[in-house]
């Protein structure tokens, strides 16, 4: 039976089926919200995962690090650093060295590489020779970075002074987008005092063995006037 037009409008829903589809309403929103959020989550995950995965794969495709070869590099770059400073080479020095370079000198000051380049231009800085001895060149593991400790003979002026002797020098090397830079230099004074040492060292072990030698030589003398003394053995009488 068909119920007229007016009362199929003026029909109302009842309490209990209102409450069901307000549950329903709130049923089907958590749904959506919680379904937004997981997406969210997932798609954050996957963005922060992708950096992650990148850097590894780069460390993986990355060349293993030979770090005998580096040195042979390094320590061309020094010979060759060297060359061009004994010469004043000031365009090398500025080639040479990053832009942050750090130079401390025998007495402790400290000079840019602007300051450097300077006193390089000035003449403040001029050597007359620059030998490098004794290098040693040290390769971190990643293969970006190095230190090389050396016997430097130098002759010539330094930052306004005078100077003629021997130090040691200890540099940082960084490996930058233009190759091998030099980001720190620092001369150490080499004193007299461990030459003292060692000498001290020597004459005292050729004392105790002077010692030990006068004293072997005596007793011998003695073994010898001991069996002078003795008295010849009696002959067998018949």
């Amino acid at each position: 039976m068909r119920l007229p037009f007016e009362v199929l409008v003026t029909q109302r829903p009842s309490f209990e089926e209102i409450t069901t589809m307000k549950r329903i309403f709130l049923i089907l929103m958590t749904l959506a919200v919680v379904s937004f959020f997981t997406a969210c989550g997932d798609s954050a995950a996957n963005t922060a995962s992708k950096p992650a995965n990148s850097a590894a794969s780069n460390a993986n495709s990355a060349p293993p690090v030979n770090p005998a070869a580096i040195e042979a590099d390094i320590k061309k770059l020094v010979a060759d650093y060297a060359a061009s400073t004994a010469k004043n080479d000031f365009a090398a020095y500025e080639k040479a060295t990053t832009d942050n370079f750090m130079f401390v000198g025998l007495d402790g000051s400290v000079q840019t590489k602007a300051e450097r380049v300077e006193s390089m231009k000035s003449g403040a800085t001029k050597y007359d020779t620059l030998t490098y001895d004794d290098v040693s060149v040290r390769v971190n593991a990643e293969g970006n970075g190095a230190v090389v400790i050396a016997k430097v003979a130098v002759k010539g002026m330094n930052m306004g002074k005078p100077i003629d002797s021997t130090v040691r020098v200890t540099q940082v090397w960084s490996k930058t987008k233009d190759g091998w830079k030099m980001a720190s230099l620092q001369a150490t004074p080499i004193t007299a005092k461990a030459d003292d040492k060692a000498k001290a060292e020597d004459k005292l072990k050729a004392d105790d063995k002077a010692k030990t030698d006068d004293k072997s030589a005596d007793k011998a003398k003695t073994d010898d006037k001991s069996s002078d003394k003795a008295p010849a053995p009696a002959a067998n009488k018949k």
